[in-house]
């Protein structure tokens, strides 16, 4: 059946939520949003930034002084105005009177322009290397935690707090801060000009100042504490979304996109929740302070007048002076008043960062603290060591484990999954810190150790190796440890050389146009499952190569497949957290206990010893290895490239629509019919708001004629139009209202339902779209927080206030038109286009740095998610420090070239600000000469003058959203071009109900071409076979050779180049992808799991829309299957046991059992294994693959394995070399023909030879 569209759908109300639950289930003080947090900030300011601000504060609140001088100078025109109208004799006089007042606009004008640029220049660049150093904190920060911090659920994606967060502190302190500084100074030099021209009218006028600081003081402190919780909750998504991003075959193998959806959209639901409580704040907040003001007006005319007529007031011009003044203060209220929620993010984002910038590291790898011994002889011994993992507490992992690893020699630990061998691994490098007992090295307590000094004794090659980005240089060099880094570049070139020949891999190196060896100066290697993923001929180089660099060190081997320790000097065999059994590996076979049968369950070569072949001497395959194959793997990465799609996304450059402002808004406010009624209102509401500029100029006018009255007829008016004031008051107060609790829902609907949106369009596309450089999982998880983010800061009160600013331009030019063409075309026509022009200017300039901006912190948040993701490599090699120095470096670049750029996009910015005050003087210029040759009266002159003074500033203010305007066009630009982005492997009306045939599960490929559409080579070359339904077929081959890119062909990842690959006698194109994948099971090499339960992660592979419903025994007996059941009922909470980040609190095997368990599930009928039991202990191993055997029962499996003994009752076996199958058969034939097979099991064999 046919999806709804996302985006018309109304996200609120379908999902019930425990809101409190999401909010707050941390089990760490939650921090509180607040102006302290806003002010913390500047901590972070360095001299420079501090000199900058500074300037920026004094030249911002010099700028803003400008505005309130011309209401003195106002003022006194009024007496000439006046004089004129009574002396008409006096033209000479009074033009040159005139003309001396337009001189002073000039000065303003100048004054503003220079005073402008420097404010908000300064407080941009200030604000840049701020928000850096914030930025470079937080990361440091949290490179210091302890490693358990990072099994934890709940902590929010890295990739959302430094650049989403760091986007709003930014924000915050830039030149929304300037805005803020100005505006207050203007309503402040406000008063104090009211005050010099009238004391005792400013005071009583003024009398709304504390009632609007005590509106705002309350609402904003009101926001904050919400914004806090909405923060946290977007951060909690954000880690959804890089989970899913990070493992997308996992989540388009089990079709579970609409899953990863819903769970994304219920934490959307919670902030969505949140968000709407800010309605009837934001109404408060900007409904007051209009109130108050327009109220103050009111008061301010009725009192002037009476003093006027009482003679306490001499000249009328000092009443309209003071209201003038008054006039100001409104407009940098409305200035002001859309800065608050800027800060109140700020604030959020803050509170955020803080909470990890105050979280103090319990083993923190950068600290000085500890002994540095001089020499590490690698002498380690361990005493009656328990231990417990922090989040799984009251389950003991080690329990009194007793061993002595000696200096130089290497020991081997071997065992069943969840044992506890990794778990030393990881006490050795101290990611965790014992219960009880001890771990000594050269007789020193590891505790009493200086952290990063330890560490960088201990080289760790993990069972799931990680490559940083950068070249292969690059990823060598991070094996530096501190004395080599400041060795000249040639040293390090040959520390380089040699790290990789004596690593093997300097000839494939070589080879490459343009892998990750350890440097040689450590004490202890320390090797966690290092050769699983390999194949036998790539497992023998790697192997040789290790026993080469382990020579002379202390060496701590784990692995599950045995031929790679049996030279060990000391094999210890832990079972339940102790040693069950010790010794070498022919003693160990000689005692017949738990490691001789690990060791039989691993014979290869049961029928060739029966057939009597397995005395066959090895020359061939001596003669093999030493042709040194590549180690080379090929990322299965870049998809067939179609026309279509794949060229839309190959440069960063093509990811937008290019629409205009005007357009993405139309189309993005059209589709959203909830909210059809909500726009209607605020259309209404903004124009009753924007009406108040043209109706002040008229009432402006209609005042005037008061002051001409006397007696009761003049205070009659006088009270009338006071009251008319108070009304314009009142309608603020409804309209404004209505402004903030409408335009609050309509953002928060619109950034639900938009957040939502990318995330299903980017789960959906095919895999070439993740596979391109700059689309990282920490990019698009960037990318999906700040996209929404810039959003909704235009679709907030912003869009209502530029709506208003757009009306009063329009109707206050029409006023001036309607009251005197003249007047009205010269100031409308010859001072509105230049300011057009300069702010249209900036916004094309603006966008064009954003769009540099907005990649290079993506850069800059790939770098760091990256580093998190692969926490242990970091704190293992000692990483944190160049890390943190290449952040830097980053952040450097950005500062500098953004710094240039904002030199000229500025310049437009401060002439768009100022220009109003040329055009004051052009008004006052050719109004005065249409007054002194009679053609217009003083009160058309006002009307006229006053009306554009207005359409001026509000123009001016305007073009002060420009930055909310850009990030709203790039955003929305690419909000729509993701929804335009089509992949090709899709659901379609063709082929929604289109599926394989109950009947048959063969498998079928002809003439199967495939090439990775950046690379110009095959992968895989005419390959034609077959595999009949119910087969068990194995593809094994050395690395590189094209047999998990078959695996991802045969999951339709990808399409082939050519040819085809056909199951149940049709096609796979030909399916529907989600009910093709339903027949189909895949588990990978490297296991993924998400946060949520154990049953929640089996229960992954279900299309069902309620985990809930599930029946355990379904649950329970896929954990059987995959020989998971027991450990998963010893957890603390079993089935409902957290998994946290990425699976972190479960070793290896553990997780790899749990990943078959959701394979099986959902009973496939092609079940797919790469690697699937290359993290297993063998007995789980044999266990699993007994149940496997069981499993395939009715249904085609298809195995990829580097372990042979995983295949060798395989019903066909294929062996691939360089994209071709070489050769083809059972274990049994293929062993007889003494190929490459053959070589592959010599390689493995246990009971061969050493």
């Amino acid at each position: 059946m046919e999806e709804k569209k996302d985006s018309v759908d109304s996200p609120v109300g379908d999902t019930k939520l425990d809101v409190a639950n999401v909010t707050n289930n941390d089990d760490t003080k939650e921090g509180k949003g607040g102006i302290q947090n806003y002010l913390r900030i500047f901590r972070y300011a360095d001299t420079t930034s501090w000199t900058l601000n500074c300037l920026a504060f004094s030249t911002a609140i010099g700028s803003g002084v400008t505005l309130p001088l011309m209401t003195v100078i106002f003022g006194n025109s009024i007496a000439s105005f006046n004089n004129f109208s009574v002396d008409g004799n006096a033209s000479q006089n009074f033009e040159s009177t005139i003309y001396q007042y337009i001189l002073y606009f000039v000065y303003l004008f100048v004054a503003k322009l220079v005073l402008t640029y420097i404010s908000t220049l300064c407080i941009s660049i200030a604000a840049i290397r701020t928000t850096r150093a914030v930025r470079q904190a937080f990361l440091e920060h949290t490179l210091r935690q302890e490693i358990w911090h990072f099994d934890k659920q709940d902590n929010g994606a890295i990739a959302i707090q430094v650049s989403t967060n760091g986007n709003r502190i930014n924000q915050g302190i830039a030149d929304k801060l300037a805005i803020f500084v100005q505006s207050t100074s203007m309503f402040l030099a406000s008063f104090v000009v009211a005050l010099a021209i009238q004391w005792k009218l400013a005071l009583i006028t003024f009398t709304c100042i504390p009632a609007i600081f005590l509106f705002v003081s309350g609402t904003l402190a009101a926001d904050a504490v919400i914004e806090a919780k909405v923060v946290k909750i977007y951060s909690r998504a954000g880690a959804l979304a890089e989970e899913a991003f990070s493992s997308i075959r996992t989540v388009h193998a089990f079709w579970a996109q609409k899953k990863m959806v819903k769970k994304y959209d219920e934490l959307l639901q919670a902030a969505h929740v949140e968000g709407n409580k800010k309605s009837p704040i934001y109404g408060i907040l900007f409904s007051a302070q209009f109130f108050c003001v327009y109220s103050a007006i009111a008061l301010s005319f009725w009192q002037g007048y009476r003093m006027y007529v009482g003679g306490e007031v001499a000249d009328v011009g000092k009443v309209f002076s003071v209201v003038f003044a008054t006039l100001i203060a409104t407009n940098a209220i409305s200035a002001l008043a859309p800065q608050f929620p800027t800060f109140a993010n700020a604030s959020g984002a803050a509170t955020e960062l803080f909470t990890m910038l105050d979280k103090p590291s319990k083993l923190d790898p950068l600290s000085d603290s500890g002994q540095k011994p001089a020499k590490c002889n690698g002498q380690i011994e361990v005493r009656q060591l328990k231990f417990e993992y922090p989040a799984r507490p009251g389950v003991t992992v080690l329990n009194g484990l007793d061993l002595s690893i000696p200096a130089g020699k290497t020991t081997a630990l071997v065992g069943a999954s969840g044992c506890g061998k990794s778990t030393l691994v990881g006490l050795l490098e101290r990611w965790y810190e014992r219960s009880s007992g001890s771990i000594e090295l050269d007789g020193l307590d590891i505790e009493k150790c200086n952290t990063k000094w330890l560490r960088s004794r201990i080289r760790l090659v993990q069972q799931e190796p990680v490559l940083f980005r950068g070249t292969v240089y690059q990823n060598v060099a991070n094996g530096f440890v501190d004395e080599q880094l400041n060795l000249p570049e040639e040293k390090k070139m040959a520390l380089i050389r040699e790290a990789c020949t004596a690593s093997n891999a300097h000839e494939f190196i070589e080879q490459l146009p343009q892998v990750w060896a350890e440097l040689l100066t450590f004490r202890i290697l320390l090797l966690d499952e290092a050769t699983s993923a390999l194949d036998p001929k790539a497992e023998q180089i790697v192997q040789d190569a290790l026993d080469r660099i382990s020579e002379n060190r202390t060496t701590l081997v784990i692995a599950h497949k045995l031929s790679t320790v049996r030279s060990a000097d000391n094999i210890a065999v832990i079972s339940d957290g102790m040693i069950a059994e010790q010794g070498t590996h022919d003693k160990l076979l000689e005692h017949q206990g738990l490691y001789a049968k690990l060791v039989a369950a691993q014979d290869l070569f049961e029928e060739e010893a029966a057939a009597g072949t397995g005395t066959e001497d090895q020359g061939t395959l001596t003669k093999e290895i030493s042709k040194k194959p590549s180690l080379l793997r090929r990322e299965t990465s870049i998809a067939k490239e179609d026309p279509t799609t794949t060229s839309e996304v190959t440069t960063k450059n093509a990811e937008s629509m290019n629409y205009s402002l005007v357009r993405c808004l139309y189309i993005m406010l059209s589709e959203q019919r909830p909210m059809y009624a909500y726009q209607a209102i605020l259309v209404i509401v903004s124009v009753v708001g924007a009406g108040t500029f043209p109706a002040q100029a008229v009432l402006f006018s209609r005042i005037l004629q008061v002051f001409n009255l006397s007696g009761s007829e003049g205070q009659h008016e006088a009270n009338f139009w006071a009251l008319m004031f108070f009304v314009v008051a009142l309608a603020n107060l409804l309209a404004y209202f209505t402004c903030g609790v409408v335009c609050n829902i309509i953002s928060q609907f619109v950034t639900h339902v938009y957040r939502r949106e990318m995330f299903s369009n980017i789960l959906g596309q095919d895999m070439a779209f993740f596979d391109l450089p700059h689309h990282t999982s920490g990019a698009l998880t960037s990318k999906i927080s700040t996209i929404p983010t810039s959003l909704q800061e235009l679709i907030s009160i912003n869009l209502s206030l530029i709506l208003i600013n757009f009306v009063n331009i329009i109707s206050s030019s029409i006023l001036a038109l309607a009251y005197g063409w003249k007047l009205g075309l010269v100031v409308t026509f010859g001072g509105l286009p230049p300011l057009l022009l300069s702010g249209y200017a900036r916004i094309r300039l603006e966008t064009n740095l954003e769009n540099r901006t907005s990649d290079r912190f993506a850069e800059s948040a790939g770098l760091a998610s990256e580093a998190v993701s692969a926490i242990k490599t970091v704190s293992s090699l000692t990483l944190e420090s160049s890390i943190l120095e290449e952040y830097s470096n980053i952040l450097g670049g950005l500062v500098r070239k953004s710094s240039l750029s904002l030199c000229w996009t500025l310049s437009w910015y401060a002439l768009s600000q100022s220009i109003e005050f040329l055009i004051m003087a052009l008004g006052f210029f050719y109004g005065s000469r249409l007054l002194a040759r009679g053609e217009y009266t003083i009160d058309q002159f006002y009307v006229i003058f006053v009306g554009v003074l207005f359409a001026g500033q509000a123009a001016a203010q305007f073009f002060g959203y420009t930055s909310s305007i850009t990030k709203a066009t790039n955003a929305a630009n690419y909000i729509l071009w993701l929804r335009n982005l089509k992949p090709t492997i899709r659901e379609d009306s063709l082929n929604i109900d289109s599926k394989p045939g109950d009947d048959s599960g063969n498998v079928k490929l002809s003439e199967l071409n495939f090439k990775y559409a950046q690379r110009p080579s095959l992968v895989l070359k005419d390959l034609s076979f077959e595999i009949q339904s119910g087969q068990f077929a194995a593809f094994v081959g050395p690395s590189g050779c094209g047999k998990s890119t078959m695996i991802s062909l045969l999951e339709r990842f990808y399409d082939p180049t050519s040819g085809t690959i056909s199951f149940a006698n049709n096609p796979i194109s030909t399916y529907s992808p989600r009910l093709y994948r339903q027949a189909v099971s895949l588990v990978q090499q490297e296991p993924t799991l998400y946060s949520g339960s154990v049953r929640d992660n089996i229960a992954l592979a279900l299309e069902t829309d309620d985990p809930a419903s599930i029946p355990d025994d379904l649950i329970t007996s896929a954990c059987h299957q995959a020989n998971a059941f027991d450990f998963v009922q010893s957890l603390p909470q079993g089935l409902a046991t957290p998994c946290g980040g990425r699976g972190l609190q479960f070793s290896g095997g553990q997780k790899q059992r749990i990943a078959i368990a959701r394979a099986l599930i959902r009973k496939p009928r092609l079940l797919l294994l790469d690697e699937a039991t290359s993290a297993l202990d063998t007995n789980s191993e044999r266990i699993v693959q007994q149940a496997l055997d069981q499993a395939k029962e009715g249904r085609t499996t298809i195995a990829v394995a580097h372990r042979l003994s995983t295949i060798k009752h395989a019903d066909v076996i294929f062996v691939f070399g360089t994209g071709r199958v070489v050769e083809m058969g059972t274990h049994a034939e293929l062993l007889a023909r003494r190929g490459r097979y053959y070589d592959m099991c010599m390689t493995q064999g246990l009971d061969q030879p050493v």
